[in-house]
């Protein structure tokens, strides 16, 4: 439910009250009153753009995936390395892939219990976490065929996986962000942050589903690094978007 610009006031003031129970002088209120009031009411509910912004994300990395499959000529999307990769293996990374995804953008966008977002340590620990955790099961893994050679020789696919990662991370980024727009009233910072790292997560799984690279220095920069990437843009392009 959408508070009036009077309960909003009265809220935001009840929190600006020190511990003496003081408030402060009538015209702050007045102001505070004057701003909300003056700040149109959205159209569209923030949970509702969240609802359409996580449910349309699926489609959007399937939508670029299968683009770029066909700019590839590749008869499909999926990994093509299955004969010489373990299928059982493959799977379980991707489902522990896309379980660190879901759960890093359910607390990006979640509203909680009031409505106020996910507590700060639960999103700072996804714009730490997500990067890392990606790495851990993307790189370090027992996929490379031959681990000398994997250290050195250059992938092909590095400019089409860089291409695939930075279209679908900016596309969910600019998603999540627009569906959270001007409500997120504290710790914009760290909401943006992990935004971007759980936007970063879609483009690892994309890339993840797309490419059959196992080279090590091409996972770390065409795979893991747009998750970083993106954390850090998170958090230094969106605070202001977020902000009411």
């Amino acid at each position: 439910m959408e508070m009036t610009a009077d309960q909003l006031s009265k809220v935001m003031l009840r929190h600006a009250r020190g511990e003496d129970g003081v408030a402060p002088p009538e015209e702050i209120f007045s102001r505070i009153h004057t701003a909300v009031a003056a700040t149109p009411a959205p159209k569209i509910s923030t949970r509702s753009r969240i609802t359409m912004a996580v449910a349309g994300v699926p489609f959007v990395a399937a939508a670029v995936l299968l683009v770029a499959s066909k700019l590839c000529s590749r008869p499909s999307v999926l990994r093509m390395d299955m004969a010489t990769h373990p299928t059982s293996d493959l799977l379980i990374v991707l489902v522990l892939v896309i379980g660190l995804t879901l759960s890093a953008t359910l607390i990006a966008v979640g509203r909680g219990e009031r409505g106020l977002g996910s507590g700060a340590m639960s999103l700072l620990l996804v714009a730490l976490l997500v990067a890392p955790i990606y790495a851990v099961l993307t790189v370090v893994h027992p996929f490379a065929v031959n681990e000398a050679a994997a250290l050195t020789k250059a992938s092909p696919w590095a400019p089409r996986c860089a291409t695939v990662a930075a279209t679908v991370a900016l596309l969910v980024l600019i998603s999540f962000t627009a569906a959270l727009r001007r409500s997120v009233p504290a710790a914009s910072r760290l909401r943006g942050a992990a935004l971007g790292a759980a936007a970063g997560a879609w483009a690892g799984l994309a890339v993840f589903i797309f490419c059959p690279a196992t080279e090590y220095h091409h996972l770390l920069v065409g795979h893991v690094l747009p998750v970083v990437a993106f954390t850090l843009l998170g958090l230094a392009a969106t605070p202001r978007a977020l902000r009411p």
